[in-house]
């Protein structure tokens, strides 16, 4: 007899199409002191199961796109995103729309390309935001390159981590997974601001 996919039950089909269209490894940057753009590496997903029917490829593609963690681009955002080869761009707005876990790194000693206004319009509310953050040379830049992601609200799961000191890493974790309209109080500046030991 012929298997039957879509006379599984929902919950076990979903189980199958996570383990195909999934990952759990950590996205591989390079070390903060390379400018180079990561290296495209296989992650071991499956899409092609998304070819085998049009019910397969709608219950598939939120959990491909939904589920997964994709790169932001440090300049464009959510503009111009991609899961691991910046050559290969997610283009559909429908899929880019899908996408609520983000990874993006961020240069520490060069003012941002981006409004603080759309930083917080396109990570508000996503449910993984991984801040990881560089600098060319030791002992310059202040956190103004970080000053958007302050503005950023609703945030499942935050992480900030790099060349930043942990005092203000620990506190913009906390401003981005506070409620949307939160108010919260502005970072103290103190010597933590250049001493990122």
């Amino acid at each position: 007899m012929p298997f039957l996919f879509h006379e599984l039950p929902g919950e076990v089909r979903n189980q199958i199409l996570r383990l195909l269209l999934t990952h759990s490894t950590p996205i591989i940057t390079c070390s903060c002191n390379q400018l180079a753009p990561p290296k495209p590496t296989n992650l071991g997903l499956t899409p092609h199961i998304l070819l085998s029917s049009r019910r397969t490829y709608h219950e598939g593609l939120t959990i491909l796109y939904g589920e997964n963690t994709f790169q932001a681009h440090p300049s464009y955002l959510t503009d111009t995103v991609f899961a691991m080869d910046p050559t290969r761009k997610v283009i559909s707005k429908l899929c880019v729309s899908m996408i609520r876990r983000f990874h993006i790194r961020v240069r520490r000693d060069c003012d941002p390309y981006y409004k603080s206004e759309d930083v917080r319009r396109v990570f508000s509310r996503a449910e993984g935001l991984e801040v990881e953050v560089f600098r060319a040379s030791w002992g310059c830049g202040g956190y103004d390159a970080l000053e958007g992601f302050s503005h950023v609200r609703g945030v499942k799961k935050a992480k900030v981590h790099g060349s930043v000191g942990n005092e203000f890493a620990k506190w913009l974790e906390a401003v981005m997974e506070s409620g949307v309209g939160t108010r919260t109080l502005q970072f103290e500046t103190s010597e933590e601001r250049y001493d990122d030991r």
